[in-house]
């Protein structure tokens, strides 16, 4: 536990917390609790950062942005918890496993060595009763190598069965990481890293590489007036439009609330505009019922920005292109796609 939060200074830490939840009016859960401690601590500078920059663009704090504050910044420790508690569990069952090779080295060692001394005494022609005896130990020898052998197959078939199911275990962590709980697809943080690799990629094959970012229009007003269940209806209904239209090679990932971003690897900013296209007009035309009362929800809308990687620039600045056409998008009356081609257009007339 951070020193910070014990002794009085936790508590003018807590009693800190407790007021700017109030003042943001964030519900007393324990999820949000640990949010605030540590804005309150200064103990998360990511967090912090997060935060104040949603306090100062004066942002309201619903559950959703309360979830996902939670899920970006305690959801990922609790995960690396999970896989650092199935690597211990690796390492000790191997530990036994090496431990029962030793004894079974011993044994093999013991045992020849009773096979040394049979030899030994054969060779001095003993009486009947000595060939008895001798014979006795020999069997008696062979039964342990025997048992000891089996015991040793045995327990490396739990151990291989074992090991088996520690790394599938740690494959759906890893998966879970890596997904979005709402939508099942990408997260922003396997967003943040295939883009990453993409790029590396784009400069060694010099092949294309595009980026689409979008977000739902007008999300806060179907929100505000049918709720955060039928919010995340729409949510969900997005992410699958996007995933269907998108080819196997790209990634669909949730960058952050209502917002998407689409890595499109080998794919080109025309190409890369025609998918985004087909995806606002899938969106556009379906009409959506609230699931709980079949209410017509009406026409959902989504903005797109794309952009094309151009060589040598950084991730951050291939994402504010690609955001800046996002926002043309949404201050030319939404419901559109722009990109880098228009810009080429504009810039040559």
């Amino acid at each position: 536990m951070n020193g910070r939060l014990l002794g009085k200074e936790g508590r003018e830490f807590a009693q800190k917390a407790l007021e700017l939840m109030e003042q943001f009016g964030i519900p007393p859960t324990p999820e949000n609790y640990a949010v605030w401690i540590c804005f309150a601590s200064d103990t998360n500078p990511e967090l912090c950062e997060t935060l104040r920059d949603h306090i100062e663009t004066e942002r309201t704090f619903d559950d959703r942005v309360n979830a996902d504050l939670f899920e970006q910044y305690f959801q990922w420790k609790a995960i690396q918890d999970a896989i650092l508690e199935s690597g211990g569990a690796m390492c000790r069952e191997l530990g036994v496993v090496q431990q029962q090779l030793q004894d079974a080295e011993r044994d093999t060692a013991a045992y020849g060595k009773a096979l040394q001394g049979a030899a030994g005494e054969l060779s001095a022609s003993p009486d009947a009763d000595g060939m008895r005896r001798l014979v006795e130990s020999l069997v008696s020898a062979t039964a342990r190598m025997q048992r000891r052998s089996q015991d040793l197959e045995d327990k490396l078939q739990a151990t291989s069965n074992e090991v088996t199911q520690l790394r599938n275990h740690l494959e759906r962590v890893r998966q879970e990481a890596m997904t979005d709980a709402l939508t099942g697809i990408a997260n922003r943080k396997r967003f943040d890293e295939t883009l990453r690799r993409a790029r590396r990629d784009a400069d060694t094959s010099k092949k294309p590489l595009s980026l689409v970012l979008c977000d739902i229009d007008f999300f806060k007003r179907f929100n505000d007036t049918w709720g955060h269940q039928t919010g995340d209806q729409i949510i969900r209904f997005v992410a699958g439009c996007l995933t269907r239209h998108s080819k196997e090679s790209h990634v669909v990932a949730r960058y952050g609330g209502e917002e998407f971003g689409i890595v499109m690897p080998n794919t080109d900013a025309a190409a890369a505009s025609e998918i985004a296209e087909k995806i606002r007009r899938t969106v556009e035309s379906k009409k959506l019922l609230r699931k709980s009362t079949n209410e017509d929800l009406g026409n959902i809308t989504i903005s797109l920005g794309v952009a094309c990687y151009r060589d040598g620039e950084s991730i951050e600045e291939l994402i504010e292109r690609s955001d800046a056409n996002l926002y043309r998008s949404k201050t030319e009356g939404r419901n559109r796609t722009s990109n880098d081609i228009e810009d080429s257009k504009r810039s040559a007339a």
